[in-house]
């Protein structure tokens, strides 16, 4: 086989030739790349602004390159946030909101990024609206203190596009190089405002229905919330809701209000005490159930041991396969490059059918452990324990339920699996 350069690769040395050639491409393709990262890098380190669009509340300054000056519609808009924030106590959703009902222009829309303006806004109004994470970059965003900052993220490779985002003390920062929005003071508080944030909500929390309530009005997937407080007598008192995710962001992508987790529970509970009164197991019909299960998990370790036998045949080949090729090497049958392709090759298959083996080796262990003698009486108080709902866990929701909607008048809409 010939390529542009005439180079024959079914040929030794043509094959070497196509190798570095290969090589020098790859390590000047490599050097261009650290030339032009470490231009970008000086000019970082000068504090000259890199991004292709400015940010909100600033235009590119059109005297001095990489400079940035005020933008005074938007940097009223940028003081308005923070006086919301640190002055007036609202939170970063209340203020996404009332952006949203003074009809104030996105920073998307006002910046006319071309990303969004190719794409439809997947607000039912079409419009691109303000959201709680937005407040949330703007209010933690150093250029509105008249910082620089860069290398928020990094090639991967100069052979592929993809960027990874870097951690905070891998930042360069500049400070001072261009006129500052917000005052330090205003500044520091609102940075001490979401530090306290963050920590009172270190904690996490779970709920078996989390996952499949949604909201009837939009669609939206519900968003657990807890509130807890301590009692005088000292224990956690807990109560959970679910919100539409889109009122969560914004009152205006979905009015739905929230619902207590623990009323869909009831009401789950009720309409399956119903259908669980239809089901009456006898000790002979339950015998048979698990009987079957045990039949099923040895049909399926005796597919498993005819595989494991097949495997092992195969590797048996090709470790056999190996040393022919390496008895070829010596008696120089073959090149030592075709040797180093061959072996390789081999190897690599070899690797995989033994990993397999190691894999269905588990999976029979892991199937033995589950054959064992009957104990009728035990799967009774389990079965019993299952159709009375006690202890019910997510995975046993997750079986019997497809979905769980809401709507605004907290009325609960339930669609189980078994249902048609």
């Amino acid at each position: 086989m010939q390529f542009g350069d005439n180079v024959d690769t079914l040929r030794p040395d043509g094959l070497q030739f196509l190798t570095f050639k290969l090589s020098f491409n790859d390590y000047y393709a490599q050097d261009i790349s650290n030339k032009i990262k470490s231009v970008k890098f000086r000019k970082i380190e000068k504090g000259e602004f890199q991004g292709g669009i400015a940010p909100y509340g600033y235009k590119k300054d059109k005297n001095i390159k990489n400079h940035l000056v005020i933008d005074e519609y938007a940097s009223s808009i940028i003081k308005e946030i923070f006086n919301m924030y640190v002055n007036k106590g609202m939170s970063q959703a209340q203020i996404a909101d009332k952006l949203n009902r003074k009809e104030i222009l996105a920073p998307a829309v006002y910046l006319k990024i071309p990303t969004y303006m190719k794409r439809e806004s997947s607000n039912p109004n079409g419009k691109y609206l303000w959201l709680r994470t937005q407040i949330g970059k703007i209010l933690k965003n150093e250029v509105y203190i008249g910082n620089v900052v860069g290398r928020k993220f990094q090639k991967i490779s100069h052979k592929i596009a993809k960027v990874r985002t870097t951690n905070p003390d891998e930042y360069i920062v500049v400070e001072n190089m261009h006129e500052p929005i917000i005052d330090i003071d205003t500044w520091n508080k609102a940075q001490e405002k979401i530090k306290n944030k963050h920590i009172t909500r270190t904690r996490k929390y779970s709920h078996p229905l989390k996952g499949i309530v949604f909201c009837k009005e939009c669609g939206g997937i519900a968003t657990l919330r807890c509130r807890t407080e301590i009692r005088k007598t000292g224990k956690e008192w807990r109560a959970d809701y679910f919100i539409c995710s889109n009122s969560n962001v914004s009152k205006q992508k979905c009015k739905c209000k929230q619902i207590r987790a623990d009323y869909i529970e009831n009401e789950i509970k009720n309409l399956l005490k119903k259908e669980i009164q239809k089901i009456n197991y006898s000790k002979e019909e339950l015998t048979e159930i698990y009987r079957n299960s045990q039949i099923d998990i040895n049909t399926r370790i005796y597919k498993l041991r005819k595989q494991l036998k097949k495997s092992k045949e195969e590797l048996k080949f090709h470790n056999e396969a190996l040393t022919e090729i390496y008895n070829d090497k010596v008696q120089k049958i073959i090149t030592d490059d075709d040797f180093k392709m061959l072996y390789k090759k081999k190897t690599e298959e070899r690797d995989k059918i033994s990993i397999k083996i190691k894999e269905t080796e588990l999976e029979i262990k892991e199937l033995e452990s589950k054959k064992e003698d009957i104990d009728i009486e035990n799967i009774i108080r389990n079965s019993k324990e299952v159709l009375n709902l006690e202890n019910i866990t997510k995975q046993m929701y997750e079986k019997l339920i497809e979905k769980i909607e809401f709507n605004s008048e907290k009325k609960i809409y339930i669609k189980f699996k078994f249902s048609k």
